[in-house]
């Protein structure tokens, strides 16, 4: 084998890596065990927050995972996705510890917001673009193998976090999660791989470029889409530990929901992935929209304290790893990936406005209702939505790529 092929695959590899062990422990170490800790919070006999106050930090952690994309996007194409990613993990170590030393409502949300600044860094945005130049085929594959990343840290830490509760409580158990940290740090900053040289440019580009990208039709096609299926992601999944511990499932079972949900997920960026290689982007989002449709159908059907419960949580999840995938996959396909990085960081945005708005609505929704079912069937509208409009979209539209990315280009 030539030696630049064995360079290119060696640096394929450790991209994958790197972005597949930031997703795993940078991103899910704090984004995936906060719920673990709502009924700490929410426990009448500790701090006895109500659960839109709770949730209210996950969402905040939310909202800057969505806001901040489009400067998060433009920082790895002004320096590197490797510096962002690096100094994510820094945050997220150091909101973590903080976040153990939580006393009042506001000291909760101060360092929930810490956390989304961190988050943000070590998040899809970053880690997308890391390996992106290395792949010109199979793209949303590769997508769907480090976000498979996320599927895996989200099976393992929420239920990690139940035993460290358990064994050590909740203080403790937010340090332990904040020292697993050094695990991406140390891997990032020794294997991630140099970037191509026609990737040198990206330190030239600017935010200037705003107006052409907000008048693209598709973004904002894609990015409303975007909302309402990330709405209904973390309108579940932030309340799902809640909605079952409040029907008398225990701790254990509650989590074990949760990280199928989340473990299932793995499987569906893979699938997700394969799927928009092998036919399109939109194709990929209809299929992740009526797993979903069908999870949260199963969750307001099946009796909660059943084992039939971990079946709903396992089709939602993998519609979940799909739409997970989506902002990257949409982003390359529609736009190339040259300086993608404030594109791909729009679409983050939409995302993240969906996720934010998701949990703490289902969460007020409960608060008023004293049901989940309600909060569940809004869920379940939004999935409808989402569904509705990406098959309005139809086949690719003649409007491609190449305007945007002659108006990126303009400013480099």
């Amino acid at each position: 084998m030539p030696e630049r092929a064995v360079s290119t695959t060696s640096a394929r590899v450790r991209g994958l890596i790197v972005s597949f062990t930031v997703l795993a422990v940078a991103f899910c170490a704090g984004r995936f065990s906060l719920p673990v800790f709502y009924p700490v919070f929410a426990n009448p006999k500790s701090f006895g927050w109500s659960h839109s106050e709770v949730v209210g930090g996950g969402s905040v952690v939310l909202l800057l995972i969505g806001l901040l994309g489009p400067l998060i996007g433009w920082l790895s194409d002004r320096f590197s996705p490797k510096a962002v990613i690096l100094a994510g993990c820094v945050t997220c170590s150091a909101a973590l510890a903080l976040l153990s030393t939580t006393a009042t409502l506001l000291q909760w949300y101060l360092f929930c917001t810490l956390l989304g600044i961190g988050i943000a860094a070590a998040s899809l945005v970053p880690a997308s673009m890391l390996i992106a130049p290395w792949f010109t085929k199979q793209r949303g594959l590769a997508v769907g193998v480090i976000n498979a990343g996320v599927g895996l840290g989200g099976y393992v830490f929420p239920k990690l976090s139940t035993r460290l509760i358990a064994q050590h409580g909740a203080s403790q158990a937010f340090l332990l999660l904040s020292s697993a940290l050094a695990i991406p740090f140390l891997v990032t900053l020794a294997l991630t791989p140099k970037s191509p040289a026609s990737e040198s440019t990206h330190a030239r580009q600017s935010l200037a470029n705003a107006g052409g990208i907000l008048r693209n039709p598709i973004l904002w096609i894609f990015g409303v889409s975007l909302f309402f299926a990330a709405h209904t992601l973390m309108g579940v999944q932030e309340n799902l530990v809640l909605y079952l511990r409040g029907e008398s499932v225990t701790p254990a079972n509650s989590a074990q929901a949760l990280s199928t949900l989340l473990g299932a997920s793995a499987f569906g960026k893979l699938i997700g992935g394969a799927a928009a290689d092998r036919f399109s982007s939109r194709i990929s989002m209809l299929f992740a929209t009526s797993c979903l449709i069908l999870g949260v159908c199963g969750l307001l059907a099946v009796d909660p304290r059943s084992s039939a419960v971990y079946l709903a949580a396992a089709i939602f999840g993998l519609g979940y790893g799909g739409i997970f995938n989506a902002p990257s996959i949409i982003a390359f396909e529609y736009f190339g990936t040259e300086r993608v990085g404030t594109i791909l960081g729009l679409f983050m945005m939409f995302f993240g406005l969906g996720t934010s708005s998701g949990g703490v609505v289902a969460g007020a929704i409960f608060d008023a209702t004293h049901h989940y079912s309600t909060a569940f069937a809004v869920d379940l509208l939004s999935c409808l939505l989402a569904f509705v409009l990406f098959w309005a979209v139809g086949r690719r539209p003649v409007t491609g790529p190449a305007p945007l990315a002659a108006a990126v280009k303009k400013v480099a």
